[in-house]
């Protein structure tokens, strides 16, 4: 008895059967079918069966030895070999029709799947910032608040940032800056800050309340009654004290001061960054440049065409008297009191040159951070952006005339400052 040897034939088939679903059930078929046939073949034949004596019965075993004796035809052997590895190409076996198709990992080609939003996104090395109430994740990874603030600029939840791999901070890609891109399918997390809160100590206790801000803008500030306890046991390490300036944050899921309570401290300033006794810079006095080789009189004839020009500066007192200079290029004057740096915040900014179609940055008596935060909001939004360094008719008329043409943000050198 000599039965087809296709141990070599069926673990080539399953070596070569992949992972996917298709590849799977391919196999499985071609499994089924080739079970079919040795079943076919190992069924007995319908043969005169020898005369025996009716007293004396037929052993089992003689019956199965009877079965297992029908060999399998080569015709029936070259189907099996072709469902296992594909039609034969040995000389004497062509003319067998092979109806049976070769078995292919992939045979038919999978339905490309839809490439996702954020999939796109990361082919240009932008990614979605999901903020948290102390850092955020940014692809997947977790960027600390002191790195989030060591940036010019804010990163709020929902925004599209783009991401620097080869120039790394802590480890991490940094970010290079906040892109003008949304998600339609997102819906950001709504985070409010208590912004400059000072920790106070409570009696008999040994835990401590923040009760209002500096800013004065806090839901704090709301009533006399409002207040947050901050249990330092919950911050080990941070070595939270009374007197203590923290930025302290929390969900907004419209419950007002219980969702406060909820909240974690996401921040906690230096002296530096909240010192009110300060005085501001003095503005440098700027030299009058005499003999000036251009006619700016010529340049600054333009018009503005009802256009709103959002002036930032810090001098209060000069902020109505520029609002002639606007109305004589038939523009729409906004003024901004960055006099204050701590009343100034980020969302104020942004709402601000959001709705300007230009900005002007007085620069000379002002805080860093607010040119900063400025010309990060006006390159977001597109907005054109001009620097004037010092708050006068002169140097904020020329700097709109550079905004208008899309010239330099900063004055050319030759240009005559006037303080008037």
């Amino acid at each position: 008895m000599k039965i087809y040897d296709y141990r070599q034939e069926l673990i080539t088939l399953l070596e070569n059967t992949g992972a996917d679903q298709h590849s799977l059930q391919q196999t499985l078929r071609s499994l089924s079918t080739v079970i079919n046939i040795l079943n076919h073949y190992d069924e007995p034949v319908a043969t005169p069966a020898p005369q025996h004596d009716e007293k004396k019965p037929v052993h089992r075993r003689y019956q199965a030895r009877q079965r297992n004796e029908q060999p399998i035809s080569p015709a029936a052997r070259r189907t099996l070999h072709s469902l296992l590895t594909g039609p034969s190409n040995q000389p004497g076996e062509t003319d067998v029709p092979q109806k049976t198709p070769r078995v292919h990992v992939s045979a038919e080609p999978e339905a490309p799947k839809e490439i996702s939003a954020e999939e796109r996104l990361a082919a240009d090395n932008l990614y979605l910032v999901h903020r948290k109430l102390s850092g955020a994740e940014i692809n997947h990874r977790y960027y600390s608040e002191a790195i989030l603030h060591q940036l010019h600029f804010p990163v709020e939840d929902g925004d599209i940032v783009e991401l620097d791999p080869h120039q790394l901070v802590r480890g991490l890609p940094s970010i290079r800056r906040v892109t003008s891109d949304r998600l339609d399918d997102y819906e950001p997390v709504k985070i409010n800050v208590i912004e400059y809160a000072e920790l106070r100590p409570v009696p008999g206790s040994d835990v401590l309340q923040i009760a209002n801000t500096m800013k004065g803008d806090s839901i704090l500030d709301q009533a006399p009654a409002n207040t947050v306890v901050v249990d330092p046991f919950k911050y080990p390490g941070r070595d939270l004290k009374a007197g203590m300036v923290i930025d302290f944050a929390y969900f907004d899921h419209g419950n007002g001061l219980k969702d406060a309570n909820a909240g974690s401290i996401r921040w906690i300033h230096e002296k530096q960054d909240y010192d009110t006794t300060r005085q501001p810079a003095k503005p440098k006095t700027v030299k009058k440049v005499s003999n000036t080789k251009h006619d700016y009189e010529k340049k600054l004839d333009y018009d503005l065409k009802q256009r709103t020009v959002l002036v930032i500066t810090g001098v209060r007192d000069k902020v109505q008297g520029l609002k002639p200079v606007i109305a004589k290029h038939h523009g729409v004057f906004h003024g901004l009191d960055a006099s204050a740096e701590e009343k100034v915040s980020s969302s104020k900014l942004k709402r601000e040159i959001r709705d300007a179609d230009f900005v002007i940055v007085c620069i000379d008596a002002i805080h860093h951070r607010i040119s900063q935060l400025a010309n990060h909001h006006a390159k977001r939004y597109e907005k054109p952006l001009a620097i004037a360094n010092v708050t006068s008719n002169t140097a904020v008329e020329r700097a709109v005339a550079r905004a208008l043409n899309g010239d330099p943000a900063y004055a050319a050198s030759s240009e005559k400052i006037s303080q008037n």
